[in-house]
């Protein structure tokens, strides 16, 4: 190895994201929350282009759909010739969203563009000064899914040059899990494997899974949801002989965040408002896409949420605010389920199966569902965590009504 290399490691792009569920909008901000995955791709050329990097790998799902748009196709394309202008290459593959066979458009990518088109892992040189100074490895998914284990495929050549393996899935064992399971692998292999650094894909939260070697998710470069919250980008990675250094370097230009909000303290509307507004003037940079979370909310200032009350608290923080919008709420009675759970043993029993409840069980005929699956995302605990709170709630619910 003649000299250090550096690139620019990112995933999940998602461009043409839908972002789905967003309601009563302005036009404009809209347009902006709609447009932010190419603002993201602009900004990941730029820093490209700014640090001189060798080369940009792109780790799956470029795009967000199956259909891809023309828009989505020639944002890439000229973001593509942006960097061979200034000599940098790209490393591709695509994963469960943008998967081979889904693919219209013909990839009519400038020369600096390097695309794994199968399914089998395949290495890629990068060659510099007429030397091959780096082996990049990879693969693309043909169809939606991919369930076995492709780490077992990585093996490295006899170039004596760094070996770079790109893989867009997910840890875990393919033996045991069902939807989560794309691509799964374990750590240890990815360890054992001997290359200088795994540049992962498929998981939007970003994170350094390993050190040594690096083993890094960079999560998606914006955020689509309250489900994606916090800064979102890329790595720049900088691979000498002894080291390896990793920055991270922002690229999103809407924030998503949820924030939690004690309602025990609320003595009247004006205190609630004053309380939100507090809350909101503490964002003073970028545009933060809000869902507020309430809990602790007292029987008597129910009525706040079901009559409107609320709705106006919220239209007016929107029209006074400066960088932040809130996009929505939900909200959690102070606890009162203490009247029923030890009430009976037909209430203790239904306390029971609450706490038994196998929820990934449960919502397994949607995963099998041929058509409805491409519309479901992964669970995380939060996720899971909110649906049976939501679930025993609407019972109290019922169990009161029927009670008076």
């Amino acid at each position: 190895m003649t000299r250090d290399i550096s690139f620019i490691h990112c995933a999940d792009l998602h461009l043409d994201s839908p972002f789905k569920g967003l309601k009563n909008i302005p036009t404009d901000l809209l347009t902006d929350i709609r447009n932010s995955t190419f603002l993201a791709l602009d900004n990941l050329t730029e820093q490209a282009i700014q640090h001189q990097v060798d080369f940009v790998l792109l780790v799956g799902d470029i795009f967000d759909q199956e259909e891809q748009s023309m828009q989505a196709h020639m944002a890439l394309r000229k973001a593509f010739q942006r960097l061979e202008e200034h000599q940098i290459k790209v490393y591709l593959s695509f994963g469960n969203h943008d998967y081979l066979n889904s693919q219209l458009f013909p990839r009519n990518y400038p020369d600096n563009v390097f695309v794994f088109d199968k399914e089998a892992v395949t290495s890629l040189p990068f060659i510099k000064n007429d030397q091959v100074q780096a082996r990049i490895y990879g693969f693309s998914y043909e169809n939606r899914a991919v369930f076995e284990n492709k780490a077992k495929e990585y093996h490295k050549t006899d170039d004596h040059c760094f070996h770079i393996a790109t893989l867009h899935g997910s840890i875990g064992n393919e033996n045991i899990q069902e939807h989560a399971a794309y691509a799964p692998f374990q750590l240890t292999e990815l360890k054992q494997a001997g290359f200088d650094y795994w540049a992962l894909g498929h998981i939007h939260k970003r994170e350094i899974v390993a050190e040594n070697p690096p083993v890094v998710y960079p999560g998606n470069i914006q955020g689509r949801s309250t489900k994606e919250t916090g800064e979102k980008g890329c790595y720049l990675v900088t691979l000498s002989e002894n080291k390896s250094e990793l920055e991270f370097l922002p690229l999103s230009s809407i924030i998503f965040k949820k924030i939690q909000v004690d309602a025990s303290e609320w003595t009247d509307i004006i205190s609630l408002t004053e309380q939100l507004t507090e809350v909101t003037n503490r964002i003073t940079t970028g545009k933060t896409l809000i869902q507020l979370v309430f809990y602790q909310v007292a029987e008597e200032k129910e009525f706040w949420f079901t009559n409107g009350q609320l709705k106006e608290v919220i239209d007016y923080l929107n029209q006074e605010s400066m960088h932040s919008y809130v996009i929505g709420y939900k909200w959690a009675k102070a606890a009162k389920r203490s009247e029923w759970q030890h009430g009976g043993h037909f209430l203790e029993e239904l306390t029971t199966a609450f706490q038994e409840t196998d929820l990934e069980k449960s919502l397994k005929p949607l995963w099998q569902h041929m058509g409805g699956r491409k519309w479901l995302s992964k669970l995380d605990e939060d996720d899971r965590i909110e649906i049976q709170q939501e679930a025993e709630y609407l019972l109290d619910q019922l169990l009161h009504e029927k009670e008076g």
